[in-house]
């Protein structure tokens, strides 16, 4: 379950640094997509409505959080551009702005993580168990 949740929080990460990933070109597409995605997989399992209607309101705000951290640091990576063609390279602000976006990556994936166990908990161990196998077919084993 543990591998299972580091794939989804890598993939949310990609998400969120790529403006919508294979699944799209915007952020609300993207998040839909991975959304039905994930309704399609609680359905190969056998959730039921009740749980997969729990599970997306669980995942819902994580993803909406991913949208803030990619605005954020595309903020920032423009700050960054403008820090390193500047007549002075400005050190300080440069590790500032690094530092930002390692205090901001990492508070979002606390709160993915903490998102995708609260969903975890919403499925039986079979559920779980199913989910993980789907998961790994749908990465290449």
């Amino acid at each position: 379950m543990a591998a299972a949740l580091v794939a989804v929080a890598a993939g949310a990460f990609a998400f969120a640094h790529s403006g919508g990933g294979h699944h799209g070109p915007t952020m609300n597409r993207s998040r839909e997509s991975h959304l039905e995605h994930m309704r399609m997989m609680l359905t190969r399992i056998g959730a039921s409505d009740a749980q997969k209607s729990q599970i997306e309101g669980l995942l819902t705000p994580a993803l909406n959080d991913m949208k803030a951290v990619h605005d954020a640091h595309f903020a920032a990576f423009k700050q960054f551009h403008e820090a390193i063609s500047a007549p002075s390279v400005d050190r300080a602000r440069i590790e500032s702005l690094r530092a930002s976006q390692v205090k901001a990556l990492d508070e979002a994936s606390k709160k993915l993580v903490q998102a995708f166990s609260d969903a975890a908990e919403v499925l039986s161990a079979e559920q779980r168990a199913a989910l993980v196998e789907d998961i790994a077919r749908h990465h290449g084993g």
